[in-house]
């Protein structure tokens, strides 16, 4: 009788080591880098990360990046660390979206949850975002009060959801409102993120909260744009630039975001252990989420191409292994 096949298991990671960096980047023409937990963390720069980006650039591979950070300026923070780059090799939700508005021919105001940088990137855009002034001023409390303030500007014709540390409820119940009654009104969203990575026991909630709870509360589903939608990738990046994504890795320190974000794109996975995750959480990392390859820094790269200078050129390179 013959014994029942037993179910194959998924091809695991391969380590990118001196041994086999060479036929690596034989399959590499273009790496594209989250930021955060691959070039820094909260603690500061992760050292020799820019070293090891340099090094990749002088073997003739292109650098881009992604961020689903839009509270600040990732074209400032790189050109401090001593790495070059011009604005069109960044993406980040807010010059997605202000992107995606302006294609669209959109006129009407945007109803924006979103720190000033944020909201800067979508007015320098030509984008009318509303509310335009920050308050303090508390709110009676007394529901019929707060009623009378949700605000229905017929004007609005998007609401735009991320990291906003200043969220309100009175903004919440107009948006809530807006969405619920205008089918046509746009819903757009940056990171989706549950929680911001903390080296600590505290917890900072990121957009995906106030998310859940206005698709919850009215029935709608926003478009993303922060990853894992593919749209930073492929709607600004390669629109842009023209790379080949089955010829392109992808660096992310995060599984659902990062790694999902290369699924959806088709691009390489490289996984590195410098941000929230570590190699043990591989262990029970769905299939079709496990890197192509690990590395326990991007900064290895720096130390790794000193013995390979000029990047070797041709076909493919390593496959995982089975």
């Amino acid at each position: 009788m013959s014994q029942p096949s037993q179910p194959s298991q998924p091809p695991q990671p391969v380590p990118v080591t001196e041994a086999n960096v060479a036929q690596f980047l034989q399959g590499v023409d273009a790496f594209v880098c989250d930021c955060d937990g691959v070039l820094w963390t909260p603690q500061g720069p992760i050292e020799n990360a820019m070293a090891a980006l340099r090094a990749l650039r002088a073997c003739g591979k292109k650098v881009y990046f992604v961020s689903n950070n839009s509270t600040l300026s990732i074209l400032d923070k790189l050109k401090a660390e001593g790495f070059p780059v011009e604005e069109d090799e960044i993406a980040v939700p807010a010059t997605v979206i202000a992107r995606h508005l302006q294609q669209a021919g959109f006129t009407k105001k945007a109803f924006v949850f979103g720190v000033e940088f944020f909201k800067n990137v979508l007015r320098r855009s030509g984008i009318h975002v509303v509310p335009e002034e920050r308050t303090a001023a508390l709110v009676d409390e007394n529901i019929s009060r707060c009623v009378e303030q949700i605000d229905l500007d017929p004007e609005v014709g998007a609401v735009v959801l991320d990291v906003d540390v200043n969220i309100r409820y009175i903004d919440l119940c107009s948006a809530a409102s807006i969405l619920k009654s205008r089918p046509q009104c746009l819903f757009l969203v940056g990171a989706t993120d549950t929680l911001f990575p903390l080296p600590s026991e505290k917890i900072a909630m990121a957009p995906g909260p106030f998310l859940k709870l206005l698709e919850d509360i009215t029935g709608r589903r926003a478009e993303v744009f922060g990853k894992p939608s593919p749209a930073m990738v492929t709607d600004f990046l390669q629109a842009t630039h023209r790379f080949d994504l089955s010829r392109t890795v992808f660096v992310g320190d995060a599984l659902k975001q990062d790694m999902g974000m290369a699924n959806a794109c088709g691009m390489q996975k490289l996984l590195v252990f410098t941000g929230v995750t570590r190699p043990r959480d591989l262990d029970s990392c769905p299939a079709e989420l496990l890197p192509d390859f690990v590395m326990d820094s991007i900064a290895a790269f720096a130390r790794l191409l000193e013995a390979h200078p000029g990047g070797p050129q041709g076909p493919q390179g390593p496959q995982r292994k089975d």
